[in-house]
């Protein structure tokens, strides 16, 4: 499989609904977190740019960092439903601009949804 324009693999992250202090941050029955934490597997070699060199935009990511995004960009789109089909059970194929924070994936943030 080879990622086109400004896609990204992502391996992600086990779900918890404990922050690292074993303090719980979601009632079981409580909606959904909507922020979701993975690694970049893979990344495209960007978009072209629209002048006429022939020149590619830079990704803001690289294999190997932590990222956040909007887990129901990675799950719930016609699009994403569509390829799951071609990803591991714990895979995600995103947007460049679906991503919202870049981390070190070794010390992930916590979050207070």
């Amino acid at each position: 499989m080879q990622l086109l324009g400004n896609t990204v693999l992502i391996k992600l992250d086990p779900e918890s609904n404990k922050t690292k202090s074993g303090v719980l941050f979601k009632p079981e029955g409580a909606c959904e977190d909507v922020l979701r934490t993975g690694v970049v597997v893979d990344v495209g070699p960007g978009k072209y740019l629209t002048d006429d060199t022939m020149a590619r935009q830079p990704m803001d990511v690289k294999v190997g960092d932590g990222v956040v995004f909007v887990k129901f960009v990675a799950t719930h789109t016609e699009t994403a439903k569509g390829i799951r089909e071609y990803l591991k059970e714990d895979e995600a194929l995103l947007q460049l601009s679906d991503i919202m924070l870049v981390f070190d994936h070794g010390n992930p943030p916590e979050f207070g949804q």
